[in-house]
């Protein structure tokens, strides 16, 4: 039965897509906020949805601002248009209440900043693409971590999880800046090592190179959040205290972890975000995935040199879109 409320759906890449159709699909009233220039393209197309949850088409209402009465305001762009996004449509906002889903940590302090509220949190450990606009693949269901609210947002975030459940399971954490740190960790890894070699994450799980960077990468990364005193948690087939435990050991046991976990089943094949951002010739948020990273070892004056390296390096490839050979690879950890 759908939600008594209106939703907004603010921007149409691949997490705005899959949203927006799933929530048009299941009768709630929702609109896709675009910028002007693609209301009408939006409108003429609708969403048509590919993957793992079959292929169907929606028609969401489409406008550009935030229509009046909005309940529920889901931001899906990348976290560096975010503070844009929330000005340009801060007249119309109203009321709603705001939903994040960006990746990285920052999406929180953000909305704090242009905003004056705390938004409610959505870490999506999901995978969906869209190389072209009106279109989404679902690749991965994986989950959601819906963080937990002050009494004043209880009903708003009833609803939020009502809504997400219509796309992938949820679970709520007291503990969300744990659960998008933990997101960051793993997020940051499959991101990075696809971005550098334009290769599924399958294969890169065969690259012994790049399970050396991987391994190199998830040290520093762990080490770096267990240093600043941020408790990881554990989430669904995700269990993070294990694993940087684990990363303790030699880097031999570290390779075989992630022969073993990188892209088995349906994400061997998924495109992750960055790399979709680098084929479509856009820019990457690296800076707040592996260069959240390196801002927090900074601040607490832990080196983070291969996260550097890796942030730098894709950055390269933003600006050449040549992707490094299996040497250069190598040469950021030094091998």
């Amino acid at each position: 039965m759908p939600l008594n409320i209106k939703i907004a759906v603010v921007g149409a890449g691949a997490i705005g897509n899959l949203l927006g159709a799933f929530w048009t699909r299941g009768e709630e009233d929702v609109t896709m906020v675009v910028r002007p220039s693609r209301v009408e393209a939006l409108r003429a197309s609708g969403l048509q949805v590919s993957g793992i949850a079959g292929e169907f088409h929606a028609s969401p209402k489409v406008a550009s601002e935030i229509p009046p009465g909005t309940d529920l305001a889901v931001f899906t762009m990348k976290t560096q248009d975010l503070a844009e996004a929330l000005r340009v449509l801060k007249p119309s906002l109203g009321n709603a209440t705001i939903v994040t889903t960006q990746n990285g940590v920052r999406a929180g302090e953000i909305v704090l900043a242009e905003h004056g509220v705390e938004p409610i949190t959505a870490t999506l450990m999901l995978n969906s693409s869209s190389l072209e606009p009106g279109t989404v693949q679902y690749n991965r269901q994986g989950f959601t971590v819906l963080g937990a609210v002050t009494k004043d947002k209880r009903s708003a975030l009833e609803d939020t999880i009502a809504l997400f459940e219509l796309v992938t399971p949820i679970f709520v954490s007291h503990k969300i800046e744990g659960a998008v740190w933990s997101k960051l960790v793993v997020n940051a890894l499959a991101n990075s090592l696809q971005a550098l070699t334009g290769k599924s994450l399958k294969e890169c799980a065969a690259d012994p190179v790049v399970l050396a960077l991987g391994v190199a990468q998830l040290k520093e990364s762990f080490g770096v959040v267990r240093a600043a005193g941020i408790p990881l948690i554990d989430m669904p087939g995700a269990p993070m205290k294990f694993f940087s435990n684990l990363l303790r050991l030699p880097d031999f046991v570290g390779k075989y972890v992630l022969r073993k976990n990188l892209g088995r089943g349906e994400e061997g094949t998924t495109v992750t975000s960055t790399l979709q951002s680098i084929l479509r010739k856009q820019p990457t948020e690296i800076d707040y995935l592996n260069g959240e990273f390196v801002r927090l070892g900074e601040k607490i004056n832990f080196p983070t040199p291969v996260n550097r390296a890796i942030v730098d390096a894709i950055k390269r490839i933003e600006k050449t879109g040549q992707f490094p050979s299996r040497e250069e690879i190598g040469a950021l950890i030094g091998k």
